[in-house]
């Protein structure tokens, strides 16, 4: 083996004669963070309950899974949470689906906790995920296998770059 000096993409692109131009989700956007507070009501919920956390806006984001986080109360035995998108329109208009765990897939909430979001799968490209949408796109908890009790809570940021 030898000793190699390599370099990113990105890296390359910026060192290249004339440089290529990158958009600014890639290099040089801006992290924005979104609030999530979230209260169940007075009654339960049935499995596949749904929560809609945000609305990510449109045009051309990258949500940043490693700095999305999300505490929750203990939602009872069994239960999972699923992070995910409703569908929507992209940038050339063509329909995209509705992907329920696309973002996360199986979050253990039957003791209260936190998560990373991206920790229980492999979201693509390094934790994060590009949406390109007309008219933006809404993240969305699924509640699986048992209820979402009364009172249970969802609290935390969801991090994403748009220009």
């Amino acid at each position: 083996m030898a000793v190699t000096t390599e370099s990113s993409d990105e890296f390359t692109n910026q060192n290249a004669t004339p440089p290529t131009i990158m958009d600014s989700i890639t290099n040089g956007g801006r992290v924005r963070f979104a609030k999530v507070t979230f209260t169940q009501g007075a009654a339960a919920g049935d499995a596949t309950s749904t929560v809609d956390l945000i609305d990510l806006p449109a045009g051309k984001v990258r949500f940043l899974g490693n700095m999305s986080n999300l505490v929750f109360s203990a939602f009872g035995a069994a239960r999972t949470l699923d992070i995910g998108w409703l569908a929507h329109v992209d940038q050339d208009g063509v329909a995209v689906v509705a992907d329920a765990d696309g973002l996360d897939d199986g979050i253990d909430v039957s003791a209260a906790g936190r998560v990373t979001l991206g920790t229980n799968i492999a979201v693509t490209n390094g934790d994060s995920h590009v949406f390109q949408s007309r008219g933006g796109v809404t993240l969305q908890a699924t509640v699986l296998v048992d209820t979402i009790p009364a009172a249970a809570t969802i609290e935390g940021v969801i991090a994403y770059t748009f220009d």
